[in-house]
């Protein structure tokens, strides 16, 4: 069944920042006062119920169905499936005015429909879902370039019968004029008020508050969907968007729920998106590409505490390879979590999600998705990017190979290939769905060891927590944590034998 309309709707182009506290002041006193009056103010309550049929058949179409009442004056909204590129909404909407607040989706255009949608008996079966109740103030802004903007604040709470989940939004909106003028905006908030990148929108919300249910992590694909005749420049824009998103939604979900495994993926995301440029940098070669590859050596190097987090999180968990060890000892875990907490209080996860680096790093990249600066001093982003990775894949090989050799390798031997060897398998994520051909066979042990890695990183933290502490039977756990370890670097030489002497699918 088609979800595409049959005719070009409006399009609204949005940027949505949630922000930590109330951003209004910074706001007024900071960025007002470059646009020299060219602003105008307005202020009111809205009140907006959201519906959809009990199995929700409006969701399923990506659709989202709302009615906004504010000052006795009704208003029903339709939104349709658009795309979200590093924050930048872009999707159909249809608007209409009503007599009451009571929801008529019939009243909308016929032809905005999809084929075979059923109008009449979707909207005989639509019933209330939830209700977002906000107070909003708009800023409507021109700027030197004549660039027109909306910048809204919107402060209340969405509810359900159950629960509530408070709102304190800003969203940006280009009226008319350049999107690239809307980042440039969003970058002067970030620099003044703690935001951060959200890519969902108030109905993804509510529909996650009338479920019952947190959101939900997203751990990364096996391999970056990419067609053998995609250009360079189509597969860096692919990888960039895949990592914001990636990115975004983690970050999104570390702040909702605290889950730690949500700050791994965010990490990982981070980590790919810096690889993105690491790997396409030499051929996309532009100032803005460089500045932002030095952004993100510097802000993924604030981040290496969390592979500590993330060996505790091995250490204690119930699941893991050493849970019926480990847990039994109830000194060892009481101070697992009393190290964890530390490491999270000292450097305050939240405060980086919504720090300006994060914000401006995020929107920088995406903004780069408009502009495309690359063009104006590089040559073969139009080249098929397959041309370039068979080179890229063999070289990133070539090193891993130097980090590996051949004769026995050790721990401290691992470890230390630990990047490498990340590096290598973010190379293979990008590129690797270009050879459908025995990419799994090859892969697979690569992504053994890289499992192989991050257990041994957290028995040689295990290791020196217990030379460094004074824990009940410590001599027992410390020869214990010696016969896991060699256990595992059994198994890892194995199967990096097996890696090494695998054919190359590309």
């Amino acid at each position: 069944m088609s979800t595409i309309a049959k005719h070009t709707p409006p399009l609204e182009v949005e940027l949505k920042l949630i922000a930590l506290h109330n951003p209004l002041v910074a706001f007024a006193e900071h960025i007002l006062p470059m646009y020299e009056g060219r602003v105008t103010v307005s202020k009111k309550t809205l009140k907006n119920q959201y519906f959809d049929t009990p199995e929700q058949h409006l969701r399923q179409h990506n659709m989202g169905l709302r009615v906004r009442s504010c000052d006795g004056v009704h208003e029903q909204t339709l939104k349709m499936k658009g795309q979200i590129v590093g924050g930048l909404h872009q999707r159909p909407e249809y608007n209409l005015d009503l007599a009451t607040a009571n929801v008529d989706i019939r009243l909308f255009n016929p032809e905005i429909w999809p084929d075979e949608f059923a109008v009449v008996a979707v909207q005989n079966a639509l019933i209330p879902l939830f209700n977002t109740h906000f107070h909003r103030t708009t800023y409507t802004i021109i700027d030197q370039a004549e660039n027109h903007f909306e910048v809204v604040f919107d402060v209340g709470e969405i509810t359900t019968d159950k629960d509530q989940h408070p709102i304190n939004e800003i969203e940006l909106e280009l009226i008319s004029g350049q999107p690239s003028a809307l980042y440039a905006l969003a970058l002067k908030i970030a620099e003044h008020c703690a935001v951060r990148v959200n890519n969902l929108t108030k109905a993804a919300y509510g529909y996650a508050l009338l479920s019952g249910k947190a959101l939900r992590l997203k751990k990364m694909d096996y391999v970056l969907p990419i067609k053998r005749n995609t250009s360079t420049e189509q597969a860096f824009e692919s990888a960039i968007t895949y990592a914001l998103k990636h990115w975004q939604h983690n970050q999104t979900v570390y702040v909702e729920t605290y889950k730690l495994q949500a700050l791994t993926e965010m990490v990982r995301a981070i980590r790919l998106l810096l690889q993105v440029f690491s790997l396409y940098l030499p051929v996309l070669q532009c100032p803005s590409l460089l500045q932002i590859h030095r952004d993100l050596i510097s802000f993924s190097q604030k981040l290496q505490w969390q592979d500590e987090i993330h060996a505790i999180r091995y250490l204690r968990s119930r699941k893991g390879p050493f849970s019926k060890r480990l847990n039994k000892d109830a000194a060892l875990m009481s101070y697992l979590q009393g190290r964890k907490e530390g490491l999270l209080n000292a450097h305050d996860p939240q405060a980086i999600i919504f720090s300006a680096m994060s914000a401006t790093i995020q929107l920088n990249t995406a903004a780069l998705l408009l502009n495309k600066p690359w063009r104006d001093s590089a040559h073969g982003y139009a080249e098929a990017v397959e041309e370039h990775a068979h080179g890229w894949l063999s070289q990133g090989w070539q090193t891993l190979l130097q980090a590996m050799p051949s004769n026995t390798m050790h721990a401290p031997e691992y470890l230390s290939a630990q990047v490498i060897l990340r590096q290598t398998l973010l190379n293979g994520f990008m590129l690797a769905g270009l050879f459908n051909e025995d990419r799994e066979a090859f892969r697979a042990p690569w992504l053994d060891l890289a499992m192989g890695m991050e257990e041994l990183s957290a028995l040689a933290l295990l290791k020196r927590i217990l030379q460094e502490t004074d824990l009940d039977d410590k001599s027992e756990l410390l020869q214990w944590t010696d016969i896991k370890s060699s256990a595992l670097l059994n198994v890892m030489e194995m199967t990096r034998k097996v890696a090494i002497n695998g054919d190359v699918y590309w």
